[in-house]
């Protein structure tokens, strides 16, 4: 099996990886729920055997709101992009599992 990928492929591959980054940045950047919540705290022998914690939260921004958007979307557009391109259609079973591990892990650092 060839482990040449068109130019296209790998490009779309990075695109994937770095959307993914981009959006898990930003999610541990925002840990808060997005919507507002009440705060909350229940001690020991209220009915749980250890004290709990909530702080309430203002929720995002609608601008954090329509940038997690964004950024989800971006994957939603370039998975189908990468799953259906054409090369994958040149190979099959075994050798299209193979091609499609190798091209997910083609910038990892050598062994």
């Amino acid at each position: 099996m060839s482990t040449d990928f068109p130019d296209d492929l790998v490009q779309l591959q990075r695109q994937v990886h770095q959307a993914y980054a981009d959006l898990k940045t930003f999610l541990d950047q925002h840990p808060d729920p997005p919507e507002p919540i009440d705060g909350w705290h229940d001690k020991p022998g209220e009915g749980y055997w250890r004290e709990r914690r909530r702080e309430a939260s203002a929720g995002w921004s609608s601008e954090d709101k329509a940038r997690v958007i964004e950024l989800r979307q971006r994957l939603h557009d370039l998975i189908p992009q990468l799953h259906t391109h054409p090369h994958w259609g040149t190979l099959s079973g075994p050798d299209l599992v193979e091609a499609r591990m190798k091209l997910k892990h083609i910038d990892d650092p050598a062994d």
